[in-house]
C-alpha cells in the first residue's frame, strides 16, 4: 500500500478474490474478536455518544454496532461496490459514499438504504454531514459536492484542481477543509459553495484531515508526511514525524488524538494533536493497514477500522489490542 498516489478502489478490485474465499459476504452477527469475525476490508468507521457505530469497506459492506464495536450485524445496503465514507447525524439518519459517484441515505439506523443521485461517476472517497440537510462529499479529479437538502440534491462544486481530493471537514462556523493529492488542502468560509487552495509547502499527498476548532488543525498523508496549522488551515508547518510510512486517516477531540497508517502503524496524541508518538503495538498488527478511525466528542470512547475486518477499540489514549490479539 505504499503507492506514490493513493488509490483505495484498487484494494477493492485486487483482493477481490481473498475475500470471497474467506466469507467476506456472510450476513448476520459478527464480532471483533474470534468466531464469526469481520472479514471486509473497512475503510472507515462513525462512532456515536450513544455507543451505536457503523463501518463501511469492500463488496458493499456496511456493519452497524450497537454496544461500541464489540458486536457488529452487516446490513444491507444493496450494493457490491467498495464503499469509502460513512457519517451519521444521530442514531437514525446517515450517508455512506462509495465508488463511482455512489452516494447512500438511510433514515431509519439502516435497516433500509437508498440511493441518492450525486450527479458524477467519480468516486467519493469521503463523505461529512453537519446535520440532517447540510453536508459535503470529495473524491477524484477534484470532485466536491454540496447539499443543503440532506442530499435529495447534491451541487457540485468543484473548483477546476485536477487531483484526488480525500478529505473533508465542516464546522458549524461556515468553515470547511479538503485534503488531497500533490499538497492540496483547500478552505471555504462559506459552508462549502467556493473553495480557495492554501499554501501547505509539500507535495505528498494528504490523506487524512481534523479540525479540533476554526483554528488547530491536523492533516496527514504518504511517507509518514504530519502538518500543522494554527490559523484556520491558512498556514502549514510540516512536523518531525515518528514513521515514513503512510498514515491514512488522523482525529483529534480535545487532548486525545489518533492517526492510523500502513504496516500497522498508530500514532497517539496527549496533547490535542501538538505531538505523535508511534504505539507500541502486537508484532501482528504491521500486516495490517488502517484507514477508519472515530472518536465520540466529548468522550474517552473510540474505534479503528482496516484491513481484513480490523477493529480496535480506544479508551483515552489506550488501544484494546488483547480483543483481537490475544496473548498465547
Amino acid at each position: 500500500m505504499n503507492w506514490t498516489v493513493f488509490q483505495p478502489w484498487r484494494l477493492w478490485a485486487g483482493v477481490a478474490a481473498l475475500v470471497c474465499v474467506v466469507g467476506g459476504m456472510h450476513p448476520g452477527a459478527a464480532s471483533a474478536q474470534d468466531g464469526d469475525r469481520i472479514r471486509d476490508h473497512l475503510y472507515a468507521v462513525h462512532l456515536l455518544p450513544s455507543d451505536q457505530a457503523w463501518a463501511v469497506g469492500s463488496f458493499g459492506a456496511i456493519y452497524h454496532s450497537k454496544d461500541r464495536g464489540k458486536q457488529w450485524e452487516k446490513q444491507d445496503g444493496g450494493v457490491i461496490e467498495p464503499l469509502y465514507g460513512v457519517r451519521f447525524v444521530d442514531d437514525k439518519e446517515g450517508w455512506v459514499s462509495g465508488k463511482s459517484g455512489l452516494i447512500l441515505h438511510t433514515a431509519d439506523g439502516g435497516s433500509k438504504w437508498e440511493k441518492q443521485v450525486s450527479g458524477t461517476t467519480h468516486h467519493l472517497f469521503n463523505i461529512t454531514f453537519l446535520d440532517k440537510q447540510r453536508g459535503l462529499a470529495v473524491g477524484d479529479y477534484g470532485t466536491i459536492l454540496q447539499t443543503s437538502d440532506g442530499g435529495k440534491t447534491w451541487q457540485d462544486r468543484s473548483p477546476g484542481e485536477d487531483v484526488f481530493l480525500y478529505a473533508v471537514v465542516m464546522h458549524e462556523s461556515g468553515k470547511a477543509w479538503i485534503s488531497g493529492e500533490r499538497g492540496t488542502v483547500l478552505l471555504s468560509e462559506d459552508g462549502g459553495a467556493t473553495w480557495h487552495k492554501q499554501e501547505t509547502g509539500t507535495e505528498a499527498t494528504l490523506l487524512g484531515l481534523t479540525f479540533v476548532d476554526d483554528n488547530l488543525g491536523c492533516t496527514v498523508g504518504m511517507d509518514g508526511t504530519i502538518l500543522q496549522s494554527g490559523d484556520g488551515g491558512k498556514t502549514w508547518k510540516p512536523y518531525e514525524s515518528p514513521v515514513q510510512t503512510a498514515i491514512y486517516n488522523v482525529t483529534i477531540d480535545g487532548q486525545t488524538g489518533w492517526a492510523v497508517g500502513d504496516e500497522g502503524v498508530i500514532l497517539n496524541s496527549s496533547d490535542g494533536g501538538k505531538n505523535w508518538s508511534l504505539v507500541e503495538a502486537p508484532e501482528e498488527l504491521s500486516l495490517y493497514w488502517m484507514m477508519g478511525v472515530s472518536i465520540v466528542p466529548g468522550s474517552a470512547h473510540g474505534l479503528i477500522t482496516g484491513s481484513h475486518g480490523l477493529v480496535l477499540m480506544t479508551e483515552a489514549n489506550k488501544v484494546d489490542f488483547e480483543a483481537r490479539f490475544k496473548k498465547k
